[in-house]
């Protein structure tokens, strides 16, 4: 692994780390926590998701939060979009880069977003043309790449469907989502490589739950097999609401401390990092952060960025 080699770290604890949590978080302290987590050098940070309050109330407040952390310096913030009409309030409020999302599984996405995956490409046709004539960048996650809470396995031949008719209307940019930790090491080198090796002209990023204790190893596997994105939430919190079983992300302080302490630069304070967790702690008292690092203090000799 050469020096130079760098990774992104993409912040999601505002928007997948809090919408899982019934408690609902003050908009002062979800600003707060995303103008910390820029401070520390973090360059992307989901703030939310401009969903109808019904299905996640924790994103009631968006346009606000939205409104007052917009401008932050050299930050790229992003948000989950399900459909056309939050594109249109999530340009409204200023974004320059959206999310949109759909399950390779058919179960998981009629239960997720009440809408088969033909239904979901259908929607994302017209959001890619929306975003298109604005100028704003689109990412596509693809959740359960790795396996389904209601289907078991996901196969490769699935994976790479759906991959190639993302890829198809013009999207460059997919993440492939493990969205309830059902993957392992060899399951995602083989994944990946099969991605990459079909779809070259595409920037493959990985977001993977800690579920079973396997999100570190699976994200240094994909390290390996030519990865250099990473979704992270900060203690490791997060869950997807429609999914059973579907426990935290990994975490970012445990991501940057694997990568930096292997010399591989994320541009992120770590010290910086653990007070952050520390704030979190605070703003939620009853929720336990899952990461290593928040149990352990840092080795003497640690290769702090």
């Amino acid at each position: 692994m050469a020096q130079r080699e760098c990774v992104r770290i993409v912040e999601v604890g505002p928007r997948d780390g809090l919408q899982n949590i019934s408690q609902f978080v003050a908009t002062e302290q979800k600003i707060g926590l995303i103008r910390r987590l820029a401070d520390c050098g973090l360059k992307e940070i989901q703030i939310g998701g401009f969903v109808h309050p019904r299905a996640i109330p924790q994103f009631r407040d968006i346009r606000r939060v939205a409104a007052e952390t917009d401008g932050l310096e050299d930050v790229k913030l992003t948000a989950l979009v399900p459909n056309l009409r939050g594109v249109q309030d999530a340009i409204a409020c200023g974004l320059r880069k959206l999310i949109f999302f759909f399950s390779i599984s058919r179960s998981h996405n009629l239960n997720n977003v009440r809408r088969t995956p033909e239904e979901s490409l259908a929607a994302l046709r017209k959001i890619r043309e929306e975003t298109l004539s604005a100028g704003i960048e689109l990412r596509v996650d693809l959740a359960t790449a790795f396996g389904c809470p209601f289907e078991g396995r996901i196969s490769e031949d699935a994976v790479l469907r759906s991959v190639e008719k993302t890829a198809n209307l013009g999207i460059r940019e997919i993440t492939l989502c493990d969205t309830v930790g059902f993957g392992n090491p060899r399951l995602v080198e083989e994944i990946v490589r099969a991605c990459r090796e079909r779809f070259p002209e595409v920037v493959f990023g990985m977001h993977f739950h800690n579920t079973r204790g396997l999100g570190l190893v699976n994200a240094f596997a994909a390290f390996q097999t030519g990865i250099r994105i990473f979704d992270t939430a900060l203690g490791g919190i997060g869950g997807c609401p429609f999914a059973p079983g579907a426990s935290g992300n990994t975490a970012t302080e445990d991501t940057v401390f694997l990568f930096e302490e292997m010399g591989i630069p994320t541009g992120v304070d770590l010290p910086a990092l653990l007070e952050t967790a520390r704030h979190l702690r605070e703003i939620l008292p009853d929720v336990p952060l899952t990461s290593a690092l928040s149990r352990a203090a840092l080795p003497r000799g640690a290769a702090i960025p």
